[in-house]
């Protein structure tokens, strides 16, 4: 069981909590405002539509205009209801005394002993339907220890029975609560409110309000002008209604259903958030602030290429998907890329570039200034002749040369990548010259990277 126990200020200033404001009460008239008679006086508890006494003792209505339980005034103190016109009241407990006859005998013997004891008062309602097993319910009660009672206790609450109670004495019941005060009920000016959560085992058909000391019970005395030796409470505003599941992030969907338990989202997409409204969850949108199709991920594609614009390395172009969504390489392009093959040369055996290359190279840099979107790999390859270890190193080398060759003739050197592949990538037959002045080359390969 979990328990809450809290105080009112007044009722103008009463809220509940949402859940339990759009949640049904299983409490058949909770207020005791429907009657079927006009109550009078003491002990008509049974003239509140549906409640009875769960044991022999009379508990109270109060109303309007009756005689010793008025209301606002009656002759145990002055207090509006809870909520509309009308209350409930019971005995909590009763401090039962006799005359103490040691006295006579001992003049350090109290004038009285206690008596009985044990003489309490419950109230009970048929609920609107059976409790269902395993589901968890929140009860509330609000009670207020009448003005003129001078005694308290702790342990104020609600049993919920599988049947009627009819017990034919008038003393405290051994049932154990499911929701009860583990504090003392003693405020004389306030509602109090007494609430906490149980677990239903689906045989729960009645509610039954009183004291419930199977728990423990402390008791007090609030003795003020002549002394009543009761502990009398008003009871008003009764509910019990189905515990909400939770709702980490508030948004209506409750945290088993909810996909995004952390985020408030829509319903319709399982809880989870859609902030560019196009039908697909942030978590599966790569562009969650752009609102674009499913099949492209929920990404937009400004230039209608077919490809989303979050890949698109030329969102703004219309392109192919091996350029990355930028259009195919011009002819011109391919042309000089081909004649570089052949056209970048270098000292033998050295990776200086020779003069008569530069004209090839400065080609490429307008290339590159003309495409911003292009990064640029230099692929350099020797032939087999000489050691392996050094044609190796010597492609690498001549790889780098032209790649400063570009950084200083301003093409960021963040575009360019060099790689030497020594003679493992031959293109043509390094048994002849012609074969081997192929397979010494620079190749130039625009790339995208991310």
């Amino acid at each position: 069981m979990k328990l809450h126990y809290s105080m009112f200020l007044a009722p103008a200033l009463l809220s509940l909590q949402a859940a339990a404001q759009t949640a049904p009460n299983l409490v058949k008239n909770p207020g005791f405002e429907e009657t079927t008679g006009t109550v009078k006086t003491w002990d008509q508890l049974h003239l509140a539509a549906g409640w009875t006494n769960a044991n022999a003792g009379s508990a109270d209505l109060f109303n309007k205009d009756a005689c010793y339980v008025g209301v606002p005034d009656n002759d145990l103190g002055s207090t509006g209801a809870f909520e509309g016109e009308r209350y409930a009241g019971f005995v909590a407990y009763k401090d039962d005394q006799r005359r103490n006859w040691k006295r006579v005998m001992d003049h350090n013997e109290g004038p009285f002993r206690p008596a009985y004891q044990n003489y309490s008062e419950y109230l009970q309602q048929e609920l609107t339907s059976p409790l269902t097993a395993g589901q968890e319910y929140d009860v509330v009660l609000r009670v207020k220890l009448a003005s003129n009672s001078d005694r308290a206790v702790s342990h104020v609450g609600a049993y919920f029975s599988p049947v009627q109670l009819a017990y034919n004495h008038r003393h405290f019941i051994t049932e154990k609560a499911q929701v009860s005060s583990a504090d003392m009920v003693s405020d004389k000016q306030n509602w109090t409110e007494v609430k906490g959560s149980f677990v239903a085992d689906g045989t729960e058909k009645f509610i039954v309000i009183g004291a419930f000391p199977a728990a423990g019970m402390d008791k007090t005395k609030a003795v003020e002008g002549g002394d009543s030796q009761r502990a009398y409470y008003y009871i008003d505003g009764v509910s019990l209604t189905v515990h909400p599941e939770p709702d980490t992030d508030g948004d209506g969907v409750i945290d088993k259903e909810d996909k995004c338990p952390q985020e408030p989202g829509l319903a319709t997409l399982g809880g989870c958030p859609d902030r560019d409204g196009d039908g697909i969850t942030d978590k599966l949108d790569a562009c969650p602030d752009a609102a674009g199709p499913a099949d492209k991920q929920g990404c937009p594609d400004r230039d209608g290429d077919g490809i989303a614009d979050n890949v698109d390395r030329c969102p703004d172009v219309a392109g192919v998907a091996s350029m990355k969504g930028c259009p195919e390489l011009k002819e011109e392009t391919k042309k000089l890329f081909e004649k570089a093959l052949t056209g970048v040369k270098f000292e033998s055996g050295k990776s200086v570039i020779k003069k008569e290359s530069f004209a090839i190279l400065d080609q490429v840099v307008k290339v590159m200034a003309e495409n911003p979107s292009y990064n640029l790999e230099i692929h350099g390859h020797t032939d087999d002749q000489g050691d392996d270890a050094k044609n190796m190193k010597l492609s690498d080398d001549r790889a780098a040369a032209v790649k400063k060759y570009l950084t200083d003739k301003g093409v960021t050197a963040e575009r360019t990548r060099s790689f030497g592949h020594g003679e493992t990538e031959p293109i043509d037959d390094n048994k002849t010259a012609a074969g081997r002045a192929k397979n010494r080359r620079v190749e130039f390969k625009v790339v995208f990277w991310e």
